[in-house]
């Protein structure tokens, strides 16, 4: 298994910085959407097609938003381990997490066996 070391922080850094300000235009692009929506106050009720498109897309629009929010939280989580030098370990068991998964995913804080292990768990408390 590969795994990381200190030589891979750099390109690791930047692709969570990068990650980060997609994360944020997200983030602000929804803002100022919900500006744009209170500002113009309400309106009358005449075509209720173009209503319920209208609130289908806040929903969706505002979903976007919280994952976008919950993925920041993960990138800074992440940027905060490469500073304490805890990046690669796993958060749950400590041991290293596979440089596959953080290619593919490099805010992860734990291992794919740990990671299963919280789905499992997320998907228990849920019936």
């Amino acid at each position: 298994m590969d795994i990381f070391n200190a030589g891979m922080a750099s390109f690791f850094t930047k692709r969570l910085v990068r990650r980060e300000a997609e994360l944020r235009h997200v983030l602000n692009a929804a803002n100022e959407l919900m500006h744009q929506v209170n500002e113009a106050g309400p309106r009358e009720v005449n075509d209720f097609k173009k209503t319920a498109a209208d609130q289908s897309l806040a929903t969706i629009d505002g979903a976007e938003a919280e994952h976008a929010a919950c993925a920041l939280e993960d990138v800074l989580a992440a940027r905060r381990r490469l500073a304490d030098h805890s990046y690669g370990q796993c958060a749950d068991c400590g041991e290293a997490i596979d440089l596959g998964r953080l290619m593919a995913l490099a805010a992860t804080p734990c291992c794919t066996a740990c990671q299963a292990i919280r789905e499992h768990g997320q998907s228990a408390s849920l019936r």
